[in-house]
């Protein structure tokens, strides 16, 4: 008992030294930024967050104004161990951000008895979201005219972006009601829910379009398609079809992200995009990494499981 207090006061030394010796601006914003994490993180119920708030001090000791404690903050994020939460230090410019090119993603070529529809990732702004909503549902209308036997749905090489513009351009495929949760760290779960042409978290409303679909397809037999570029948002509508009626799921376990993201803007205007939640599916059966289908094969396998699979059902 005695060497655990002598360590104690020993370490609590340390940390008041380290804080004592830096910069008043380097304190407050290590602090405010250590503050934001013990708050939101998914992980914050498995923290010692006194250590950590040691560590973190420790590794800007050097640190003699904000911009010095960008590697600092960086540590301390990636000390999360969530996998998906980054920091985004004001200083890094859109053109650092966006100097890779966005994949083109090509629809596959199915039987003309199978309906097809590919959900690619979702980023941009308002405009874009209504423009990426219509097009998938004018898909959805078009092919819903021929005589099908099924549907793929395909989630490859979606690497995520913004979620309810996915979710509501397939409701007519998916239906309505609750498709699955948020969960935080104190098992909160918060709904996601799809009614009428409207996407809300619990009673909020988040999305709507006022392109409504007459046809109820939410029964039809579906094949979902996953590989393991499909990630974040791309992995909340995988497990959005979980326990669907007439569905199962093809290809590969996903990339393993399967938690919710939001941005906060520090004091500098440095962003931190913060794990606070993990995907559950309709039954509040919690992931948080990989998606695993139902039907594992080799990715490109998947389109012809899936397809077999809808012709078995039709038997």
């Amino acid at each position: 008992m005695k060497i655990f207090y002598h360590i104690f006061l020993i370490l609590a030394f340390t940390s008041c030294q380290t804080q004592n010796s830096i910069p008043k601006e380097v304190s407050e914003y290590l602090t405010e930024t250590i503050n934001l994490l013990e708050q939101k993180s998914v992980n914050r119920n498995e923290i010692d967050w006194n250590e950590f708030r040691i560590d973190i001090f420790q590794k800007a000791g050097n640190a003699k104004n904000i911009k010095d404690t960008y590697p600092a903050i960086s540590y301390a994020v990636s000390k999360l161990n969530d996998s998906h939460s980054y920091f985004k230090p004001v200083t890094e410019t859109e053109a650092d951000s966006e100097n890779k090119p966005l994949p083109i993603l090509s629809d596959e070529i199915t039987p003309e008895d199978i309906g097809y529809i590919r959900i690619p990732f979702c980023i941009g702004t308002e405009s874009d979201y209504d423009v990426y909503i219509a097009k998938i549902r004018e898909k959805i209308e078009a092919e819903s005219n021929k005589e099908l036997k099924g549907w793929i749905l395909d989630l490859r090489d979606n690497f995520g972006g913004n979620m309810w513009p996915m979710l509501l351009s397939i409701e007519p495929l998916i239906g309505n009601g609750t498709l699955g949760y948020f969960a935080d760290a104190d098992n909160k779960y918060e709904a996601w829910k799809l009614i009428e042409g409207k996407a809300y978290i619990d009673d909020q409303l988040i999305i709507e379009t006022n392109i409504h679909f007459k046809k109820d397809l939410s029964n039809a037999f579906l094949a979902v398609l996953t590989d393991g570029q499909t990630a974040s948002s791309g992995e909340a509508i995988a497990v959005a079809f979980k326990f669907r009626e007439n569905s199962k799921s093809f290809g590969k376990p996903t990339f393993g992200v399967s938690t919710g993201c939001i941005s906060h803007e520090l004091s500098d205007g440095s962003t931190i995009n913060l794990t606070e939640t993990i995907f559950a599916d309709r039954k509040k059966t919690k992931y948080g990494s990989s998606i695993i289908p139902d039907f594992e094969v080799e990715e490109d396998q998947a389109l012809k499981a899936g397809i077999e699979w809808i012709y078995k059902m039709n038997k």
